[in-house]
């Protein structure tokens, strides 16, 4: 932290400026900050072309300092124009909490900004939409149950009745009743969840392995009960001390 503090009362270069010799340059941020030692000075200028020098000026200490930098030799680069709309953007929330625009006008220049380069600001957010089809165009739309699982203890004739379970249910050739494990959501129940095995290989009567399920139900008639204990206890135990009170 004493690092920090050293570093932002003594900055390396204060009074920062830039300017470009050909004109018609649309240059950000508009107000330089004061450059400390180890950090980069990043400006975003949009131009009609690199041609001239940019020229940058400030003091260090009491003494004025100046660097320029020909464009005809910068360097190809990806992405700069998105850059420089943030910092336009950020130029324009700056202009609006210091009253130097209006809030219209700064939402109209953010809005502009960020619908041209895609970026996501307080005004706009980006959507993702799927383009992949997910049927072959022509094929007719087709419905499938979702098969769900009932708590623990519930019983399936007592809650949707007798005549609405399965016909599908029944006992297989080895004597091993095939139990409904899930119900559906629609008209049609979904099939038993059990591994089915071939005609051959029931005749030879192998036993069908039931699929243990987790199941979703708590205890909840003995935690009931015993928070009714403990409260019976409780009011007995006040009761008590009270009487010895008194």
């Amino acid at each position: 932290m004493r690092a920090l503090f050293e570093r932002l009362e003594s900055p390396a270069v204060t009074g920062l400026s830039a300017r470009l010799s050909a004109g018609g340059a649309d240059v950000t941020p508009s107000a330089l900050p004061d450059l400390y030692r180890g950090e980069p000075l990043v400006v975003a200028a949009r131009l009609g072309k690199l041609d001239g020098t940019l020229v940058v000026e400030g003091r260090i200490g009491d003494q004025p300092w100046q660097a320029s930098l020909a464009l005809a030799g910068a360097a190809e680069g990806k992405g700069l124009s998105k850059l420089w709309a943030r910092r336009k953007i950020t130029d324009a929330e700056v202009g609006a909490t210091l009253r130097e625009i209006e809030r219209q006008e700064a939402d109209r220049r953010i809005l502009e900004l960020a619908l041209a380069h895609g970026l996501v600001t307080r005004l706009t957010s980006l959507v993702a939409v799927d383009a992949t089809p997910s049927r072959p165009e022509g094929v007719a739309l087709t419905r499938a149950d979702i098969p769900l699982n009932l708590p623990a203890g519930w019983d399936f004739d007592k809650v949707f009745g007798p005549e609405r379970r399965d016909p599908r249910t029944r006992a297989d050739a080895s004597g091993a009743k095939l139990e409904r494990t899930g119900l559906a959501v629609g008209g049609e129940w979904a099939k038993a969840v059990a591994t089915r095995a071939a005609p051959a290989a029931l005749a030879a009567g192998p036993q069908l392995q039931p699929v243990v399920l987790p199941q979703g139900a708590t205890d909840a008639e003995l935690r009931m009960t015993i928070g009714a204990a403990l409260l019976m206890l409780s009011l007995l135990v006040m009761w008590r001390t009270r009487s010895r009170s008194a």
